[in-house]
């Protein structure tokens, strides 16, 4: 599996385009993009993402976690995620749309919705309504989801550049037995066609209208299986 440092090293040893043409594509990309096919049918076993979080409350960083992409079936994606320092790691199971079925810890029904929608396009926005199950406490709840794409935007991180879609979703988590429990999360992600995931991404929770966690995420590392 070749990874993102690997692929630039390939690249520089390979055919450079010329400063005009580069130029162009500079000044084309979001219709470039936009026609590019979209698709998360490219996902295979092996393919893995890792990324560095932050507390953007104190501006500390958190932890680094890993991603690798264990079973793929024409409904489902499973990946396991590991977080740096921890000797143990657990299953996140995701439809093809990168919305979550069962986090490890809550089942969602028909996912959480946090997925995108392919194709995208700036001002495409869609709706979906979910049932969420603790299986340890037995805690249930819905919630609604809205998520709009904002802007195409050229990302930079640690593990190289990016052309994305910036798509904002807001949650409505209501607790079924309790309705005044009520978790809202504004949630910006910049996903990437190229690679089919996220390279940036924010997340603020909020408990009854208390900012309760305020934290970011960013790639610093993918392989592809070839």
């Amino acid at each position: 599996m070749a990874t993102q440092r690997q692929l630039r090293s390939l690249t520089h040893r390979g055919t450079q385009l010329s400063g005009a043409l580069l130029v162009a594509l500079s000044v084309m990309w979001p219709h470039v993009l936009a026609g590019q096919p979209q698709s998360t049918d490219s996902v295979q076993v092996g393919d893995q993402w890792v990324y560095e979080t932050k507390d953007e409350s104190t501006g500390f960083p958190k932890e680094t976690y890993t991603q690798v992409v264990t079973d793929v079936s024409a409904k489902e994606i499973v990946v396991s995620t590991t977080v740096s320092g921890k000797d143990f790691s657990w299953l996140v199971t995701y439809d093809h749309d990168w919305g979550r079925i069962d986090s490890g810890i809550v089942k969602f029904a028909p996912s959480d919705g946090q997925g995108v929608r392919l194709p995208l396009a700036v001002g495409k926005e869609w709706r979906s309504e979910y049932q969420a199950r603790n299986v340890h406490t037995g805690t249930t709840s819905k919630g609604s989801v809205i998520s709009k794409v904002v802007a195409q935007e050229t990302v930079t991180t640690e593990a190289g550049t990016f052309e994305t879609f910036k798509i904002e979703t807001r949650i409505r988590d209501i607790n079924a037995a309790d309705p005044s429990k009520l978790w809202e999360y504004e949630n910006v992600s910049w996903y990437a066609p190229e690679i089919n995931h996220w390279v940036r991404r924010t997340i603020i929770a909020k408990f009854q209208k208390r900012t309760r966690s305020n934290t970011s995420e960013e790639l610093a590392d993918f392989g592809r299986k070839l």
